[in-house]
């Protein structure tokens, strides 16, 4: 592409200029054809929660295939990044768009957390506040930072979901941590520096982001009241759930079992070779190998573990 020409850029800010907001010459990129805007504060205050102070940067960006990406940078306390963008061909329009979502929906406190949410409006009409897709979203919270990724589109695919501990150091987390919440999340493995769950998701484009969100919010709520209190709580409070994602996990090798005890039954049957149910017993462990393969995601054979109660002080002492 070639670089911004000061004709373009008195045509862009125009829509800008009327609102009162400056353009920041010295932190744009002309060559990159972005165009950012002086920093705005802001003071967040929900209810039930302390103030907090973040500045917000607008940047316009002119796409390669065509029109304009409009990007709110929100940066909140301790490095929290939250981001609102929308695309399209007139960039009054877009500004109009992000003006009408308030900054506080970019983000979400509470007790023992904050939340910071990657947004993208959704073409279409009506208030863009209901059409914000969640692309990625990080939180802080007591000794841990969480971080989900649901960017990918695909039908079925889902979202990752990482915890790592703040400073970084060893930990031990129970792998029905996030599990306990139900079947939308998978188990916690360690995964480098960090425990990872992945995020069963239905659907695709706006509705999937909008589960992924609402899931999101109830396990950092979920999170944030587990890592305030001793680890032996979670068991106590969760026992139930536990014992249920114990089930759950046991259910693949209780098939199996079934699978191969039924094929092992069928010469006490006393069934002719050529016996209808005969030929059913028989072909049903190819066919249901054939169904797992085509399942989005592939069941995982084993013995799970049952829970236990876990003994460590605080969850900063859980370390191998």
């Amino acid at each position: 592409m070639k670089p911004l020409s000061h004709h373009e850029i008195l045509g862009w800010i125009e829509p800008f200029a009327r609102r009162g907001l400056q353009a920041d010459l010295g932190a744009s990129d002309r060559l990159a054809g972005k165009l950012t805007f002086r920093p705005q504060r802001h003071t967040l205050a929900l209810a039930g929660t302390p103030a907090i102070e973040a500045s917000a940067v607008l940047q316009l960006e002119r796409l390669e295939y065509g029109g304009f990406r409009l990007t709110r940078r929100l940066d909140l306390p301790d490095g929290l990044v939250a981001t609102l963008a929308a695309e399209g061909e007139d960039a009054g329009t877009l500004i109009a768009d992000l003006e009408r979502v308030p900054v506080e929906r970019q983000q979400l406190s509470g007790p023992g957390f904050v939340l910071a949410f990657d947004h993208e409006v959704v073409p279409g009409s009506g208030d863009p506040g209901t059409r914000l897709r969640l692309s990625r979203a990080h939180a802080r919270l007591d000794g841990f930072r969480v971080e989900l990724d649901v960017s990918g589109t695909a039908k079925g695919l889902p979202g990752k979901l990482d915890i790592k501990a703040v400073p970084l150091r060893a930990v031990e987390l129970p792998e029905d941590l996030l599990a306990v919440l139900g079947w939308s999340w998978t188990r916690l493995t360690a995964y480098g520096d960090a425990w990872r769950a992945e995020l069963r998701l239905r659907g695709e484009g706006l509705p999937r982001g909008q589960q992924a969100e609402a899931r999101l919010v109830e396990a950092v709520r979920h999170l944030a009241a587990t890592f305030a209190e001793p680890p032996t709580r979670f068991h106590e409070r969760q026992r139930a759930a536990r014992w249920r994602v114990t089930l759950r996990r046991a259910v693949p090798l209780l098939v199996c079992l079934l699978l191969v005890a039924a094929a092992a039954s069928v010469r006490k049957l006393g069934l002719d070779d050529d016996a209808m149910l005969r030929m059913i017993i028989f072909n049903v462990p190819p066919l249901l190998m054939v169904a797992v393969f085509c399942l989005p995601e592939l069941p995982r054979i084993e013995i799970p573990p049952l829970p236990k109660r876990l003994v460590a002080a605080s969850w900063r002492d859980t370390g191998g």
